[in-house]
Order: structure tokens, then sequence, then C-alpha cells
């Protein structure tokens, strides 16, 4: 393959916007992929190994028998130890190998700050229920169907509710408590947009004054649009000769030129001869800047003239012949382009410190009681210096999730633990 990164997958959660993350969904749900660059002969990029190989597949949960003890109440209400267990267990399995490969007391680290987080969202779920039950906030059946339908429709590709519902069930889910969780999530949504009133308007001005802050996020690299044939000169057969191959393949590639310099269609000369995928879109790689392909190539293609056809182009892959079709040069992204993309994330923005506003005013009013051992203070520990994996959380996406309190800051424990935030 001739790019140099590959098409990175991110996990979607099924709640869409909902406030609540659903620890279930975000082990069950689908993946949304972004488009895998266009092979060019090998099917591996530099960093080798299979297009999403660094996430792995859910792994099947685990959690030690635990008794119903309590490990926090709030406003009376019971958080079990074996409810948090199940969250966490959930959370855990995300990190896949990458949480093997960490050495043992910094994998212990990793989970036990998890554990806090995912028992900080307990928390904030038991107080938005009780908020949820005070306003009178009801979600039907046909809510929920209508919101997963709308969800999936969303995915790439899309999916029904009916594939969801399968998908679940097949890696041992139970569909009936997802829905419940979903309906859970839309109720703290309803909720919250109560809250968000106004304080979530975003005018032009204010899309403006971030778009002039922000020059580098709008920045447009310059870029070229190619075409190439590519005559592969890695050997097929193991027991042949690779310098042999590659002289075949030389030739080959030098014929190839040839028509295409005495006039022939690049496209229908491409289709029928090129050994990359592209060859099916008559050898079409779209735009690309810098970095994105090795660099001979990438030299060549940057160096020509719109329409000029290269001499053959050797790398790693194989032969290249090298048409450059179109040219943009370096700019920015017009305001008026960026402005609804800026106004969503202000908005966002602006939604999310809202939330974690009202959540922090419940808690201030709100009487939680942790365990011994338990809480924010017994979680504080210093953090270790080999960088941990990413870790995800038990809340969706920050565009819309229940707010996750960074670390707190190394204290004792306090004695008896007992506290109210």
């Amino acid at each position: 393959m001739i790019r140099v990164t590959s098409g990175p997958g991110r996990l979607l959660s099924f709640l869409g916007s909902c406030l609540l993350v659903l620890i279930v969904i975000s082990g069950l749900a689908c993946q949304k992929k972004a488009p895998a660059p266009a092979d060019t002969g090998k099917g591996k990029t530099e960093a080798s190994g299979p297009a999403g190989s660094e996430s792995s597949a859910p792994q099947p949960i685990t959690v030690e028998p635990q008794m119903d003890k309590p490990v926090v109440t709030v406003n009376s209400r019971i958080v079990t130890e074996q409810e948090l267990a199940k969250r966490v267990a959930i959370t855990m399995n995300q990190f896949g190998s990458k949480l093997a490969s960490l050495p043992p007391q910094y994998a212990a680290q990793v989970q036990k700050q998890v554990r806090q987080q995912v028992l900080d969202n307990l928390v904030a779920e038991r107080l938005l229920d009780e908020q949820v039950v005070a306003a009178q906030i009801k979600i039907t059946d046909d809510d929920v169907l209508a919101e997963m339908t709308k969800t999936g429709a969303q995915q790439q590709p899309p999916i029904t509710v009916d594939d969801f519902k399968k998908r679940v069930e097949g890696q041992g889910g139970n569909f009936d408590e997802v829905k419940g969780e979903f309906r859970k999530g839309m109720g703290y949504r309803k909720l919250m947009e109560s809250q968000w009133g106004d304080k979530i308007k975003v005018g032009d001005e204010d899309a403006k004054q971030y778009y002039d802050a922000h020059p580098d996020d709008y920045a447009v690299p310059e870029q070229v649009r190619a075409s190439h044939i590519l005559v592969l000169t890695e050997p097929k057969d193991p027991n042949a000769d690779p310098n042999q191959v590659k002289a075949a393949a030389k030739v080959k590639a030098e014929k190839l030129l040839k028509q295409v310099k005495d006039g022939g269609d690049f496209a229908a000369i491409a289709k029928e001869n090129s050994e990359c995928p592209s060859a099916a879109s008559g050898g079409d790689l779209g735009f690309f800047p810098r970095g994105k392909m090795v660099k001979a190539f990438e030299d060549a293609a940057f160096a020509m003239k719109l329409d000029q056809v290269s001499d053959l182009v050797e790398t790693e892959f194989g032969y290249h012949i090298i048409k450059v079709t179109e040219h943009k040069d370096a700019g920015a992204i017009p305001f008026e382009e960026a402005k609804a993309g800026i106004s969503e994330k202000l908005s966002t923005d602006k939604r999310n410190t809202t939330t974690r506003q009202y959540i922090q005013s419940l808690k201030d009013k709100a009487a939680i009681v942790y365990a011994a051992g338990e809480g924010p203070a017994a979680a504080a520990a210093p953090a270790p210096k080999p960088a941990a994996p990413s870790q995800p959380t038990a809340t969706s996406p920050a565009t819309t999730a229940p707010a996750t309190q960074p670390a707190p800051t190394p204290a004792p424990a306090p004695e008896p633990n007992t506290t109210k935030q």
C-alpha cells in the first residue's frame, strides 16, 4: 500500500446524543470506521497488520462473585459492589490487548482509576434518576424504538433495530436490558434539555471569533489528485527469484508506459493492467496532501504538472506510472463552510459545561455516603510514570455524556470514610 496512514476505526455508542453512556452498548455496539485509504498493492500500511487490529473485539465479561454490599448510598439509594464490578469489567474489556501489555502494577492503577470513574458515573445516574421521576418524564417503547431506528440509520453502514438486536444477543447480551438503558439515556437528555435552554445558543459572532482564533484548525495543505498504474515487484511465488521477478515487472511497466506515452487511454490501461485495487477506478487515488504517500511516489506527484505522465517511479511496492489530474494550492476552509461545524462544537461545549454544573449542583445537595475504602478520596493515588492506554470511560463521548471528573489530587482517606460531595 502506498499510503503511510491507514483508515482509523472508532467505536460508536448506539446512544448517539443521549446523556447516559450505556456501558452495555459500549461493549456491544457496532464500530463505525472511516473510509480506508485505497490499497495500492501490498495491502499494508507502514504500521503493519490488518486494519483495525489495534481495537480488539469485545472480550467476555468476567465478574468475580460479589456480595450485594453497598459501595455508596445516594439519597438512600444504594449502588452495590456487584453493579459496580460488572460495569468496571465491561469498561476494562474495551482495552483489549493494550492492557495486557502493561506491567501488572500499571494495569492495576488503570483499573483503579476506571473503577472510580464508573463509580462517579453511577452516583450521577442515581441523582439524575431522581430528577427524571420528579419531572414526570416518560419515555415510551415507541420512543425508544424510534430513536434506535434513527441512530442505526446514521451508522456506516446503516443497521436496523433487528440487526442491532441480533448483534447484542449474538454476544450474549440482553436486548431488553439494552432498551432499558437506552430509555434511561433518553430520559436524561429530556431532563437536561430543560436545563440547557438558551444557555447553549451560539451566534454567528461567536463562531467567527472561534474561527479567527484557531486558524490552524481550518488550514488546508497543498494537495494533488493522481492516478497510477502499478506493477508489483514482490514475488507471488515464494520460490521465485526476486531479481527475475523485478526485471520482468520492469519490462512490463516499460511497455505500459509506452502505451500511455503513445496516446493510450490512461484509465483504460490502468483498469486492465494495474495491480492495485485502484485499477477498478482507472487508477484514481483521489486527493492527498504531502505525508500520505511513500516518499518517492509523493515527490514525483507533487513535482508534476497537470495531466503530465511520469516516467517509471520505483517504490518498495513496485513500478508506478503516475498521472496528476488535479492540483489544489494550500489555503483555508472559508468561514461560511466551517460555520455550521463550529457552531455545533461551541453548542456542545456549552451543553457539557451546563450538564457538569447541574450534576455538581445535585451532588452538593445530596447525601452521598461511601463505604470504607471507596470514593474519590480513597481512590486518589499518584499516577504511574509510563503512559497508560487511553481509557474508555463509563460515559458516552464527551459531546453528550455526564461529566467524568478528573482523578483527584492524592490525599489520605478520611476516617470514617463518609463523605458528602
